[in-house]
């Protein structure tokens, strides 16, 4: 589409060019997966469905994530080597597969070359780690001083391996200097000590880095593309900060075409803003990457955070980048560029940075990859069953489903989707279900956000919907459905706890403050309770939270609770190890391992002691259903308490499996 024709993001989708290449448009496909999951089981399909969606899905540039440029020193993870001087080896054709599935789709095909250096992995299968100077690192492994022919070597590696990469196909390397790679320890003070010539000045510092990319552009060619990643801001103490990145980007800006900006640091990744959290604001690193763009003529990419094609169009419009990078928001709608562009942007389900798709490092989890991947808004992202993709309904079946909260409503959209013809049942005024509760919770936006995406595809699709109506076991035996969907959610636990009328459970709160105190005990430390408590906190209330277990939600997923551990500690109390054993109006009672007893003052009381599938009504349900030999579906919480997540996926497999 022209740029001029279209009405809403005409600079989003304005073409551009960088180096010899123009690109279609300005949203490129972040490296978020690894270039040597092409030799593995399992993440090899989920590198190709990455590729292939966001390629389809109509980004300009695709591109393949961390690839190192050797097996020996570069690689932070024990991945199965590749020969980079043997286009023989079995990765060669794989990785040459990827490239020509990207440009079948008219994108630029990227592949991100990288060296970990000092930051590597301490596994005995790996050697020792090296880097700018040499030391002992906290975890015992011994760093080795990089010397002069260490460089050489490292200089011909990536340039040896982008060769091999520009004869499978690809359009050119991003080469990574951020993140705490091997060419940010260089270029960064806090890691770079050197007392020789590439150590002190920042022109000293950069003299390696430049070497690199010196090498690559000799080894490629000025036809082929160069990116060049950077932490805008290493957000570490005595770190680098966006002053010398731009610095730096001014002295490749000669061998580089485009300079792509992050933030941050690997090991680190969300207290430094790497993998940015629901805490932090969207499009994150705009500021940073304005600064660099000042700093530079050649194109500048900024990833980080940006959820909406309304935001990428902003941040293009008031000169702040040329390009934006999604990384986690094509997972969560492989279809962004494309629902953009033909102006759907309402169906576009925004990434609620939730971290169920990166739930940890891969190191962390390598022992079950299965459960390292999902997406909390996309069901199909990370889906490989086949026998269920290809299914196709042998005739349109008719449909009821119960429930309107998330899963309900997905359930319900699938199978409408696949032409049968569907009935929904929501005994309240409004859809939702649990998640009306995102409505007040300013942290809860994005949340909210797909709340009414999913009320919205209700809406456009052929769906009956009954509000306010509760469906009885004589009607469900009367039914004339053939599939029914049993979605009927879950209730507040309330545990016979003395006193526990004197109490509010969490989800109230949301309905209004009216009536809480200044000073709150909330007694459940879950993630219900630690997120009610700072939606407490955020709104001028004194927050203690009281938990049995020895820490604060524990069933959070990895990465976002060290997000929301921030967050508690910077906003609110809290007490673990301890048990309410009654409730007043003017606070709580405890005990502690010992038995020691301790009286803890509130103005307002507030539960959060989980959620109970409502197994009766679902039962009952079912029973009269199947009575009639009807096909049963029960999703979602009128399981088990359930995540967002699992609503979603149950409810995407019902309305899949109705044949």
């Amino acid at each position: 589409m022209n740029s001029m024709m279209h009405p809403k993001f005409p600079n989003l989708f304005s073409p551009i060019q960088a180096g010899t290449y123009v690109y279609k448009n300005r949203i490129i496909g972040a490296p978020i997966f690894c270039g040597p999951f092409v030799s593995l089981p399992f993440l090899s399909d989920v590198l190709l469905q990455a590729v292939e969606r966001r390629a389809k899905g109509g980004c300009a540039q695709v591109t393949v994530g961390e690839t190192p440029v050797n097996f020996e020193h570069a690689n932070k993870d024990p991945f199965p080597p590749i020969d980079f001087t043997n286009y023989k080896d079995p990765a060669f054709e794989k990785l040459a597969r990827l490239a020509k599935i990207i440009k079948q789709y008219d994108a630029i095909a990227m592949i991100e070359v990288s060296h970990c250096g000092a930051a590597r992995l301490k596994l005995p299968e790996l050697k020792n780690p090296i880097g700018p100077v040499g030391y002992v690192r906290d975890d015992g492994a011994e760093v080795v001083a990089i010397d002069e022919a260490m460089m050489d070597s490292i200089c011909e590696d990536f340039a040896v391996c982008a060769q091999f990469m520009i004869a499978a196909g690809y359009d050119g390397v991003m080469i990574h200097c951020g993140h705490g790679w091997l060419l940010n320890q260089f270029l960064s003070a806090r890691t770079n000590t050197r007392v020789d010539k590439y150590g002190g000045s920042l022109k000293n510092r950069a003299k390696f880095p430049i070497r690199v990319i010196q090498s690559v552009r000799e080894a490629i060619g000025k036809d082929f593309l160069i990116e060049v990643r950077v932490s805008g801001d290493e957000r570490a103490e005595h770190g680098m900060h966006v002053d010398e990145v731009a610095a730096f980007a001014r002295m490749i800006e000669d061998l580089a075409d485009s300079i792509h900006v992050s933030v941050g640091l690997y090991r680190d990744p969300i207290l430094s803003g790497q993998f940015s959290s629901l805490f932090d604001p969207h499009g994150l690193n705009a500021e940073l990457s304005a600064v660099i763009k000042k700093a530079v003529t050649i194109p500048v990419t900024v990833v980080g955070g940006i959820n909406s094609p309304e935001l990428a169009e902003k941040l293009i419009a008031e000169g702040k980048c040329d390009f934006v990078a999604l990384g986690r928001q094509l997972t969560a709608d492989f279809d962004f560029a494309a629902k953009a562009e033909m102006g759907r942007e309402d169906d576009i389900a925004h990434c609620l940075r939730c971290y169920k798709c990166f739930p940890g490092t891969l190191e962390d989890v390598m022992d079950d990859l299965s459960t390292l991947f999902g997406c909390t808004v996309n069901p199909e992202a990370f889906f490989f069953d086949k026998n269920i993709l290809d299914s196709k309904p042998a005739a349109s079946r008719k449909v009821l489903v119960v429930g309107g909260g998330i899963a309900g409503m997905e359930a319900a959209v699938v199978a409408a989707e696949r032409g049968h013809e569907v009935t929904l049942y929501e005994k309240t005024d409004s859809l939702g279900g649990l998640l009306k509760f995102s409505d007040s919770d300013e942290y809860k936006g994005d949340l909210k956000d797909f709340k009414d995406l999913m009320i919205r595809r209700v809406g456009k699709r052929n769906i009956n919907v009954l509000m306010g109506k509760e469906i009885t076991s004589e009607e469900m035996a009367a039914t004339s459905a053939d599939a029914v969907v049993l979605a009927v959610g879950s209730t507040p636990i309330e545990l016979p706890i003395e006193g526990i009328e004197n109490a509010l459970p969490a989800l109230d709160i949301y309905k209004s403050l009216n009536g809480v105190g200044k000073n709150v005990v909330m007694v459940g430390g879950g993630l219900v309770g630690s997120e009610a408590g700072l939606h407490l906190a955020k709104n001028g209330r004194e927050v203690t939270i009281i938990e049995m277990l020895d820490k604060v939600a524990p069933d959070s997923y990895p990465m976002h609770r060290v997000a929301l551990m921030r967050e508690i500690d910077n906003m609110l109390k809290y007490r673990t190890g301890l048990k309410v054993v009654s409730i007043a109006k003017n606070g709580v009672t405890t005990v502690d391992a010992i038995g020691a007893e301790e009286f803890i003052p509130a103005d307002t009381v507030v539960y959060a002691l989980g959620m109970r599938a409502n197994r009766r009504e679902t039962e009952a349900l079912r029973d009269a259903a199947k009575a009639r030999n009807v096909s049963v579906f029960e999703i979602g919480d009128c399981v088990r308490a359930a995540k967002v997540y699992e609503a979603v996926k149950e409810g995407y497999l019902a309305g899949m499996s109705i044949l």
